[in-house]
């Protein structure tokens, strides 16, 4: 008898890991945003909006997207104009190193406007759509300082700095920038804007004389970027999407796969209101180093 019942005691203890690893599996696929059982290839959609001020969830979510065996490509929408530079230059290699595997085609699609840092990301990618009326470009850097010397003054308020050298409260906005402060951030400026020129130059194939003209902080409509090489392809969200499924082979109605919606708590609901209210309050600096269109 105790035999029998170590033999049922068995099989049931299988039985139940048996439905443990089933539900598990079945959990796992559907935290990946796939259907289950369902094996057929889709794009995979990742939108990249707003101003760019960090990078590491969008990119964690696109190595999601990279590792999923269901999703046969990517496809971007930008529609930012752009934002700090280190976020910006980390999308781009970012999206760079999926492109270089060549496992799975990387394409943007430009919206209302992909401009400076938004620019800079989508020179990542294997083919770059624009709408014909999409602003892009502004290859170029700025960084700007609020001055109050003048407004303390009025008031009769002042402000006492105690520094251990002379670059150390470069850029206060408590007093006027001297001339070696001004050299000082435009080697900053002139530097972080070569970064963003080499990479224009080497990802379009433009040589030095072009990028004086394209890489002076103009914006250009999708045309005009299209006509000067910034740009593959004038076309839609749709046409960027065709392109996509014909490149890899698969129906034009192949279904598109989005990240999950993040959920929303009482507090993301309240920066989101604050920050609309008032932009940049959460900032720790006034001050940026910013691939950015300035308005």
């Amino acid at each position: 008898m105790d035999n029998q019942y170590k033999n049922k005691n068995r099989i049931y203890g299988v039985v139940v890991i048996a439905v443990l690893a089933f539900l598990v599996f079945m959990v796992s696929r559907k935290n990946t945003g796939s259907e289950w059982f369902d094996n057929q290839k889709r794009i995979a959609v990742l939108p990249l909006e707003g101003e760019i001020s960090s990078s590491r969830k969008w990119i964690a979510t696109l190595k999601k997207f990279e590792n999923n065996p269901q999703v046969a490509g990517i496809l971007i929408p930008i529609n930012s104009p752009g934002g700090q530079v280190a976020p910006s230059q980390e999308l781009y290699h970012a999206i760079r190193k999926v492109r270089e595997t060549g496992e799975k085609p990387v394409f943007v699609s430009m919206s209302s406007v992909a401009a400076s840092g938004g620019y800079y990301a989508a020179l990542g990618a294997d083919s770059v759509f624009a709408n014909a009326g999409t602003l892009t470009g502004s290859i170029g850097v700025i960084m700007q300082f609020p001055i109050y010397s003048d407004l303390m003054e009025k008031i009769g308020v002042g402000m006492r700095t105690v520094k251990s050298q002379e670059f150390k409260d470069a850029g206060s906005p408590f007093r006027e920038m001297s001339d070696l402060e001004k050299q000082y951030f435009q080697a900053l400026i002139d530097d972080v804007y070569d970064q963003f020129t080499e990479v224009v130059s080497q990802e379009r194939g433009i040589d030095e004389l072009n990028m004086q003209t394209l890489g002076n902080g103009r914006v250009f409509t999708g045309r005009q970027a299209y006509e000067a090489g910034l740009v593959d392809a004038i076309g839609t969200f749709e046409d960027a999407k065709g392109a996509l499924c014909t490149r890899l082979g698969i129906p034009v109605d192949s279904p598109l796969l989005y990240p999950q919606e993040p959920r929303r708590t009482w507090w993301n609901i309240l920066k989101d209101d604050v920050a609309a209210a008032l932009p940049g309050w959460e900032s720790s600096s006034s001050i940026k180093l910013q691939y950015r269109i300035p308005y």
